[in-house]
């Protein structure tokens, strides 16, 4: 649609303020000389149009030197007050300096330029500080706006600070205008305070009494927006219960850096509350420094580059500039996609997409000799539980012996790393998920210990937040369904981290494994912080969308999974946790069986995979991973006291 309100272009408009400065110092000086003389002096004397002439060729001159035009009247503010008290000073400073010098004063009383300075503050800021009035709420039809029903829309602010006083104002002047109907503020100290005439009337307690007088007053509240760019977790879960059963959304401010700043025209859009706001734990931003050098310039594999991980892991790697991608995958679907989107982002970067299966052995090898990368990283798995727990063989074939696979041919290629994403689920595992990502951890342990030129290394995390087949995604659908949300057990609980987050641990543990060489056969481990109560996860995502857990939509308990445990680990019994210098990142050491050894259970484990024994690969799996407890004899979930992480000294 058609503004049917005509506009003046940007250009057309700072000339009008240029005309009106230069009108306002003219202006100045005359009323100035009037006032001192008389006005009838201004009809014998021509000496006294001479000096308001050159007064106003002077400021002419002088008002860019102070940029009073630079910024647009809409947004003036003190700054610009002080702007023009410093332009006019120095103007009727020097012209008071040249017309002694020339004419030595003559026609030019001192009272007149006291005045003149006066006046010609009045008349450059009283306009500008109006016209902004004007826009925000004073004149404009935006100040009857909230007045029309149907056509504003009513919100409660959560926070007393400079935020809440940018959105505010950058409210009032944006299209469909935002009717700020309160202000909420946690600290005592604050309530009945205004901001631009908005009343703070309390904290989280009070937003039900003002949910219902807004509607009584026709103004029904829709949503309530926290100005806090940082709030905490916890606080932000308070406001989640607050709002949720009024049925108000829950959204958030963006950060000011990237809202366009003060100087924008365009509106400022809260955002939506995720999940990830209210996890109990501050996301680590990892320094990935190092990654540089072993990235640039390289080429670089990924396994199971169209996966959720895989895809993030890509997309990171070619920000680094690698020489070329190798990426593979043996979902069509999943690797056209991923390479897509490196095309188009990275044109300049050559990739090469191979539909390949880690299990097999030759055609992983012959990639590899082919292409020769220097770096590969190992993303490719099985990982839903209960799937591997009816598909052992799959699972032992995929995440142990293709693991096994990939990890030789890069050895067989040099490369200079090899990195495998590994999880909290082969700590202590009560699956055969776990137990074979246990197993190829250790295999890839012991070829590092080996002393190779090729380092391989293990990273090790928890949940992944919307990852394929992870319990948000499940969680989102069961609730669009209007529910219930099935959980397994009301006390499970799981570590979770966002896929970015995941993938510069990837990134920065290869980086540092490689530069500290002496340092072989470690499992780095992200600092999870505490972990989270799926029932609180459910009840979140209900809150999120306006609903109220138990009420509107209900949560079911299942009962546990074959080889699900309350609560997963980071460390195993007989592991021993090292810091490694860096905040946020730690690591797990643990005896490792020789390579040999692993070897030759492979090949027995092999046969039996490749005759599809099931129960006989399971025994195998068993014997390389003893701490493997079968899912058919656990009637209750593994429950073995947690080794303490260490307390980390601050980053150096």
């Amino acid at each position: 649609m058609f503004n049917s309100k005509p506009h003046l272009p940007r250009g057309s408009l700072r000339s009008l303020g240029i005309l009106h400065d230069i009108f306002v110092a003219a202006l100045s000086m005359m009323l100035a000389l009037g006032l001192a003389w008389n006005f009838q002096a201004l009809t014998i004397y021509w000496q006294l149009w001479a000096i308001i002439g050159g007064f106003t060729l002077l400021s002419a001159a002088m008002f860019p030197l102070f940029s009073l035009n630079s910024g647009a009247w809409r947004y003036a503010s003190l700054l610009d007050v002080v702007s023009i008290v410093k332009a006019v000073t120095a103007i009727v400073t020097l012209f008071l300096l040249g017309h002694f010098i020339l004419f030595r004063g003559m026609f030019l009383p001192r009272s007149a330029l006291v005045m003149c300075w006066f006046i010609m503050i009045v008349g450059l800021g009283g306009p500008r500080l109006l016209y902004r009035l004007s826009k925000e709420r004073g004149f404009s039809e935006n100040a009857v706006r909230p007045l029309l029903p149907g056509k504003v829309e009513h919100v409660v602010l959560y926070g007393f600070n400079d935020n809440a006083d940018l959105f505010i104002r950058n409210a009032r002047r944006s299209r469909p205008l935002t009717h700020i109907v309160a202000i909420l503020d946690p600290q005592p100290k604050n309530w009945r305070r205004r901001l631009h005439g908005v009343r703070v009337v309390g904290d989280l307690s009070a937003l039900a009494t003002l949910t219902r007088k807004s509607e009584l007053a026709a103004s029904p509240v829709s949503q309530i927006i926290v100005t806090q760019t940082n709030l905490p977790p916890s606080d932000m879960s308070r406001v989640v219960e607050a709002a949720s059963p009024l049925k108000l959304a829950i959204k958030r401010l963006p950060d000011i850096s990237r809202a366009g700043g003060v100087d924008s025209e365009a509106p400022i859009d809260a955002l939506p509350v995720s999940l990830e706001d209210l996890l109990g734990r501050r996301e680590v931003d990892l320094d990935i420094r190092e990654v540089a050098q072993l990235i640039n310039d390289r080429c670089i594999a990924i396994t199971g580059a169209g996966g959720s991980i895989g895809s993030e892991l890509t997309k990171q790697i070619a920000g680094f500039q690698p020489r070329r991608l190798l990426l593979i995958d043996n979902c069509e679907f999943n690797l056209y996609s991923i390479g897509r989107q490196i095309a188009a982002a990275h044109p300049e970067i050559a990739t090469i997409e191979r539909i390949l299966d880690v299990r097999m052995a030759d055609r992983i090898n012959a990639a590899f000799q082919e292409f020769q990368p220097d770096v590969v990283f190992h993303a490719a798995a099985l990982k839903h539980v209960p799937l591997v727990e009816e598909n052992p063989v799959e699972g032992i074939e995929t995440n142990l012996l293709g693991t096994r696979n990939v990890a030789d041919a890069a050895l067989a290629c040099r490369a200079t790393a090899f990195v495998m994403v590994s999880t909290d689920k082969a700590v202590n595992p009560a699956n055969v998920m776990g137990a074979t990502k246990r197993a190829a951890e250790a295999y890839c342990q012991a070829l590092d210990l080996a002393g190779s030129e090729t380092r391989f290394m293990t990273v090790r995390f928890g949940n992944v937040l919307g990852s394929a087949g992870s319990v948000i995604p499940l969680f989102q659908s069961q609730l669009q369904r209007g529910g219930p949300l099935t959980v397994t057990h009301p006390k499970i609980t799981r570590f979770f981290m966002t896929i970015p987050e995941a993938c510069r641990l990837i990134l920065h543990a290869a980086g540092h494994g490689v530069a500290n060489r002496t340092e072989r056969g470690r499992i780095f481990v992200l600092d999870m912080g505490e972990p989270v109560l799926i029932t609180e996860l459910a009840e979140r995502l209900i809150q999120l969308a306006g609903l109220r857990p138990g009420v509107d939509i209900e949560i079911r308990y299942i009962g546990l999974r074959p080889g699900e445990k309350l609560y997963e680990e980071l460390f195993g019994e007989g592991e021993t946790v090292e810091t490694t210098g860096r905040e946020g990142l730690l690591a797990a050491s643990s005896s490792v069986s020789d390579t040999s050894f692993l070897r030759r259970n492979f090949e027995v484990l092999e046969r039996a995979v490749r005759a599809s024994d099931a129960p006989r690969a399971v025994e195998l799996l068993s014997h390389i991973v003893p701490d493997y407890r079968k899912a058919e004899i656990l009637d209750e979930p593994v429950a073995r006291p947690r080794p303490q992480a260490p307390v980390l000294p601050p980053a150096q």
